[in-house]
């Protein structure tokens, strides 16, 4: 989406999407903040990954290094015709995602904001579980166990179908084997940046204070976007386009 006719042309932002649920669930924030930005001077490039919404591929073929390159593309893409510096925002494993890119592109962003990205991927694989149990009992109404020995349910496991979307060998693989979320590498090659997380979370970078480059936002509306019942939330927490116009300063 380009900046609005008569605005001047501010910055640029590409927008990483998370996965699955959470990106059918946060797919009105990313209309919502690209309109706000397009007002604001901001040009923006939304995309889906390879095998995820309207891109080719199978889900079965996906991996955590293919989307790493489909954000490099689209990068390479929206950086051309123009000097205007070049920002990244990514939700969840879109957040993740994004941070693996920037380590490869050969002009990095000069601003990454990672929103409540994925600090753990064991602890991200038992959460699509928990949440596609939790989806189950509340369609049947149910307790789970119920579910399980009447054989309307079986126990999720990966590889296989979770929330709704299938996760292939090689993605699911990618996922067990993420470690926790190390920030450093990014700040080393000279890009700001601005992680948004849950107050309990903050103690996790309390070694960061004196990085100049590093900013830690405080999320002030906490969502499951897990869950179907984010679908009833608010179009965009404000505190989202609110931080991404701040980069503009």
């Amino acid at each position: 989406m380009a900046a609005e006719t008569g605005t001047a042309l501010r910055a640029k932002f590409l927008l990483c999407r998370p996965l699955g649920q959470e990106a059918v669930r946060t797919a009105a924030i990313y209309r919502v903040v690209a309109d706000r930005l397009a007002r604001e001077g901001g040009e923006t490039l939304r995309f889906d990954y390879h095998g995820t919404g309207d891109s080719p591929g199978d889900e079965g073929d996906q991996s955590i290094a293919q989307w790493v390159d489909d954000v490099l593309d689209a990068h390479a893409s929206l950086e051309q015709g123009g000097q205007a510096p070049v920002h990244w925002f990514g939700m969840g494993l879109g957040a993740n995602i994004a941070l693996r890119a920037a380590l490869r592109a050969k002009a990095p962003p000069a601003q990454l904001v990672l929103w409540e990205p994925v600090f753990n991927g064991k602890a991200y694989v038992q959460a699509l579980k928990d949440g596609h149990c939790a989806e189950l009992v509340r369609m049947f109404r149910v307790p789970w166990e119920r579910l399980l020995s009447s054989g309307k349910a079986v126990q999720p496991q990966l590889p296989g179908n979770l929330l709704g979307f299938e996760f292939g060998p090689k993605l699911s693989e990618d996922l067990q084997e993420m470690g926790d979320i190390n920030l450093l590498p990014a700040l080393r090659r000279g890009i700001r940046v601005v992680c948004a997380v849950h107050a309990e979370q903050r103690p996790m970078f309390e070694t960061m204070g004196a990085q100049a480059l590093f900013h830690l936002h405080t999320v002030e509306t906490r969502t499951d976007w897990m869950s179907s019942q984010a679908m009833g939330t608010a179009i965009a927490p404000p505190d989202i386009p609110r931080t991404l116009i701040s980069t503009l300063s």
